[in-house]
């Protein structure tokens, strides 16, 4: 990963602790790829891993686990549905549990989003806390995605549902994950990235 942007996530935890909420635990992978202007906060924790893209003002304020090779676009959104306490009787909305509360935890704090390898969130969609985004999938441009999304499916509206198929037949997804596994990246001469698919079996 760049300085540069160890240097902008350590400043963004810096300034979590002078706003008196604790800071997540953050584990970036390789060749992490963040855009300008994010907004990066959890509860408990955000995981990204290897070769992920996040585009231009990408917000997250949930729990996340992202797998290996993610392009998130950008204007997307990571968001917890139940963030704060709506249902005690007596007790206004502004001062019901919020899940990021340390003196008295939410008991949905650990809630959060878990998108697989080999995802691509399109443009400004929103995905609630409590979902899983599998291997694979796509979700269309200014989708909410508020229930899981198949592996290899393709997701699009408000609330996103199935509306295609990346692939065709579970030969040509076999085909395509073992491809991925024999791959490499690396850089040219020139330093634009490419990805290197090894020699194999067709």
């Amino acid at each position: 990963m760049k300085k540069s942007i160890l240097a902008a996530l350590r400043r963004l935890a810096t300034r979590w602790r002078l706003r008196g909420a604790r800071a997540p635990a953050c584990v970036f992978g390789t060749d992490l790829h963040v855009g300008s202007r994010p907004r990066l906060w959890a509860p408990e924790r955000i995981e990204i891993g290897d070769h992920c893209y996040l585009g231009h003002e990408v917000t997250i304020e949930t729990n996340c686990r992202f797998g290996r090779f993610v392009i998130v676009a950008n204007r997307v959104a990571f968001v917890g549905r139940r963030d704060h306490d709506f249902r005690t009787p007596g007790v206004p909305v502004r001062f019901g549990h919020w899940v990021g509360a340390e003196r008295n935890p939410s008991p949905f704090r650990s809630d959060g989003v878990d998108v697989g390898d080999d995802v691509w969130i399109g443009y400004g969609a929103v995905v609630l806390s409590g979902v899983r985004i599998g291997r694979g999938a796509i979700v269309a441009a200014g989708s909410v995605v508020k229930a899981d999304v198949p592996p290899y499916s393709i997701a699009g509206g408000n609330p996103a549902v199935v509306i295609g198929a990346r692939f065709k037949t579970p030969e040509d997804i076999a085909r395509h994950e073992a491809m991925i596994e024999r791959g490499r990246f690396e850089f040219s001469e020139k330093g634009f990235e490419h990805w290197i698919v090894q020699p194999g079996p067709p």
